[in-house]
């Protein structure tokens, strides 16, 4: 049996995840973080609890998994503090994809020691997608676009929306705020496309209330006539059902942005100091200045310490005008438009 842990990473990393582990033969180890996202589908699940701490979930998966005995154990985001000491303690073989990390390479080095678990080294280009990734690893040819399972009560209420015409999604916020373009500049660019004859439906998570009021405050009369929804902390499952059916998406780098290239959407995400030949979803358009010091790995020291270390102070999102976004927008929707 193989074995994949997947317990470092957000909810993009999920997403991007889930076409392959529909076809992965095995066991998985998942953080109860995405119960909610999971739930729909019939794998074969170890979870790590959240609720507990990290020893008592290291003991018990440790354990299950020695019962299990897997032939490979496989890490899906290499240097995940947590997959890393599962991978150390599990038996079997270990797999890596080695994208040059420092620290990866550091605790592949430590394993080398440990008995009849000689670490698989795979490496990878550093512009290789994480999806390519996993999916070369795996040996899995994820079927993309994919088809993601919906709750009956969403897929009702999305297929009753969209048969009022054509909406775009679009999600001006993010996990983290320095990721975030400017909203004003989301509301210039959305005021456009309703011009367009096109309703948007806005997706915030359940910690933009700050956003959420400010959008409904703006878009109050277009609430009320369903042009424009808000979808404020909601099963994630409710998205993906409205996104599935958009006409577009428009956002930044985030789960959702990847539920809509997956699913097979038209997607444009604007991209700042993160590594979009990374992380870009399928099917995406990528808007970016690419200024020479993008992609700055400053990201992965958290946001304090790109707000602090950035020298030009972060021009590379803040700078991409509205202008730059309605073009790309505006060229698909007149394009999409003269087709027959």
């Amino acid at each position: 049996m193989k074995c994949a842990i997947s317990v470092s990473g957000g909810l993009g990393e999920m997403i991007m995840l889930l076409p392959i582990f529909q076809k992965f033969k095995g066991k998985l180890i998942l953080s109860s973080h995405y119960k909610e996202l999971f739930s729909l589908y019939d794998f074969d699940i170890i979870w790590w609890n959240e609720k507990e701490s990290d020893a008592k979930n290291i003991i018990r998966i440790t354990k299950e998994l020695w019962k299990i005995n897997p032939e490979i154990v496989y890490g899906t985001y290499p240097n995940g503090r947590r997959i890393n000491l599962l991978l150390f303690l599990s038996p079997g073989r270990k797999i890596f994809c080695d994208d040059g990390n420092y620290n990866l390479k550091r605790f592949i080095s430590i394993l080398k020691l440990t008995p009849k678990s000689y670490p698989i080294k795979i490496p990878f280009h550093k512009k290789k997608s994480y999806i390519e990734r996993n999916s070369q690893i795996l040996a899995i040819n994820p079927n993309i676009p994919f088809d993601f399972r919906e709750k009956e009560e969403f897929r009702e209420e999305s297929e009753r929306f969209s048969e009022k015409g054509p909406f775009a999604v679009i999600h001006p916020t993010s996990k983290y705020k320095i990721k975030r373009w400017d909203i004003q500049k989301f509301i210039s660019v959305s005021k456009k496309i309703l011009k367009e004859g096109i309703r948007i439906v806005f997706v915030l998570g359940r910690e933009d209330g700050e956003e959420f009021e400010y959008l409904k405050s703006y878009f109050s009369k277009d609430t009320e006539g369903d042009e424009v929804k808000i979808i404020f902390g909601s099963d994630i499952n409710r998205v993906i059902s409205f996104t599935k059916r958009c006409f577009f998406f428009l956002g930044n780098d985030s789960a959702v942005a990847h539920i809509a290239g997956i699913s097979g959407r038209k997607t444009f995400v604007i991209y700042g100091f993160t590594r979009h030949y990374h992380t870009a979803p399928p099917n995406s358009e990528v808007i970016s200045l690419f200024l020479p010091c993008s992609p700055c790995y400053n990201f992965a020291k958290g946001e304090l310490a790109v707000a602090r270390e950035c020298k030009i102070g972060i021009a590379c999102l803040k700078n991409i005008t509205e202008e730059m976004v309605w073009s790309r927008v505006k060229n698909f929707i007149s394009g999409a438009n003269q087709r027959p």
